[in-house]
């Protein structure tokens, strides 16, 4: 009988869920697969782990499915509900279904590839609700997972697919920690502890997570004052119906400098605008490969896209379903929602409430007062000095550092992680928002069901699969 390989799978949201039902899918030897789940609903992860109904995809039906070598399936699995019976095939496509059904879809992939129905199936799976803590190696035969409470678990391969860090604290939060005004994590039950409608909330930040906490408000039917607060003071852009558009980047295998990629996609900006066209396009056009162009900058040029592009970029790319735009639009032309451009210098609690202390410019405050304060600032992008256990083992062994630009895990081509020595792990990957210095484009499902499916491959030592799937276009044509 052939030795049945393990494979410890840390993180039981999409990325990691998704890496084990391959495992299932393509597996042609015995396999265990132990997933290591911590915090969050397995299967679901913290995107999908969510029960408001008000919570939308950010992306269309037709971009959502689990797997790249079946780009439908998401679409043939809605057909299955009869919710969307009513909904014409086109208009499916299109529509941004609630993030609890796709937490569902995602759930229910475990239950058929990983529940062991499947006579066929060569894999044997466990889920662990732990944390885990550190990855002792064992040479070249894997290494031992610690775990926070639970027995160790040997395994020939690990896969990080830890997600996000939480978010990171600001200056006075830690004094903040045990104060029911303040909420560090917007992924938490905070709409349970609401003030009376005539109070003000201020949301840290403006982003993706803020507009899910101001969607949530007005669902609830709560009344009172909002004040958002970032440095750029942009909110997400909409979806929107486009045209069929050529990329503004010749795809002639040259290397190009971030000014050069810069000009040519600002003249296509213009071009676009005469054509009295959405410019997001010739974004949206360069999805596919958005990750080599970003690895063939400089690590200078990153810096400085960082610095100078990344506010605009991410606002452009990461747009939001209609009804979400609305909501928040509607809030904003009542006079309910303030958007405050400014930065963020402390947090301090007061008698009646939490004083937000602002960089003062101009005409503009420079403190804030808010009888409930949300932290969606974002997660944490440092991680030399990350506050996560198993990462600061990690590094503090050397079996894996922090990439190029300290945005997450160093990796090579195919997610094996890179230590000290600056060589491969024979036993450690990682794939997701962890790679996100690498890949810079690595938290949306088209990607991730890629890297999910490609970093099994690897690991079951089988040539790669080659899928010829349709571009990711996200704007309607």
């Amino acid at each position: 009988m052939p030795t049945m390989q393990t494979t410890a799978i840390i993180g039981g949201g999409f990325s990691g869920t998704l890496a084990a039902v391959n495992l299932a899918r393509f597996a042609t030897t015995p396999q265990r697969v132990v997933i290591i789940n911590s915090g969050r609903p397995f299967g679901r992860g913290t995107a999908y782990g969510t029960t408001r109904g008000e919570h939308l995809l950010n992306v269309a039906a037709r971009n959502m499915s689990a797997f790249p070598d079946h780009p439908s399936h998401f679409f043939d699995w809605l057909r299955s509900r009869c919710d969307y019976d009513g909904l014409s095939d086109d208009v499916l496509r299109e529509t941004f279904i609630p993030r609890r059904i796709f937490g569902d879809y995602v759930r229910g992939l475990a239950s058929h590839y990983l529940g062991g129905a499947d006579p066929r199936s060569q894999v044997e799976c466990q889920v662990v609700e732990d944390s885990a803590v550190d990855i002792q190696p064992r040479g070249e035969n894997g290494g031992v997972v610690m775990l926070e409470h639970g027995d160790p678990i040997e395994a020939e391969s690990v896969l990080l697919a830890t997600g996000n860090q939480p978010p990171a604290g600001l200056p006075g939060s830690g004094k903040l920690a045990n104060d029911r005004r303040y909420c560090g994590n917007p992924w938490t039950a905070w709409h349970e502890n609401l003030p009376d409608d005539d109070k003000h909330i201020v949301i840290l930040g403006t982003g993706l997570t803020a507009v899910d906490v101001i969607v949530t408000l007005r669902h609830k039917g709560w009344n009172g004052k909002i004040t958002a607060i970032s440095r750029n003071g942009m909110l997400p852009q909409r979806h929107f119906r486009g045209i069929a558009w050529p990329t503004s980047i010749p795809d002639d295998g040259q290397t190009r400098s971030l000014k050069e990629l810069v000009s040519l996609i600002r003249q296509d900006c213009q071009r676009l605008r005469g054509a009295s066209q959405n410019p997001a396009i010739a974004v949206d056009k360069l999805r596919s490969r958005t990750q080599q162009l970003w690895r063939d900058l400089s690590i200078d040029e990153k810096r400085q896209f960082l610095k100078d592009y990344a506010a605009d970029w991410n606002v452009i790319r990461h747009r939001i379903a209609g009804p979400i735009h609305d909501a928040v639009t509607d809030s904003l032309d009542c006079g309910q929602l303030t958007i405050l451009p400014a930065t963020i210098e402390s947090l301090d609690a007061g008698e009646t409430s939490i004083e937000v202390q602002l960089a003062a410019g101009g005409d503009d405050p420079d403190r804030i007062h808010g009888d409930m304060v949300i932290n969606c600032t974002g997660p944490k992008s440092r991680f030399s000095d990350s506050q996560i256990p198993l990462y600061r083992a990690l590094f503090d062994r050397g079996i894996a550092k922090p990439d190029a630009m300290d945005m997450g895990i160093a990796v090579t081509d195919d997610f094996a992680v890179v230590g000290d020595d600056d060589r491969p792990s024979p036993f450690l990957y990682a794939i997701g928002p962890i790679l996100k210095g690498t890949l810079w484009e690595t938290i949306a499902v088209p990607e991730l069901r890629q890297q999910a499916m490609a970093v099994v491959q690897t690991i079951l030592k089988q040539k790669p699969i080659r899928v010829a799937s349709p571009e990711t276009i996200e704007y309607c044509i």
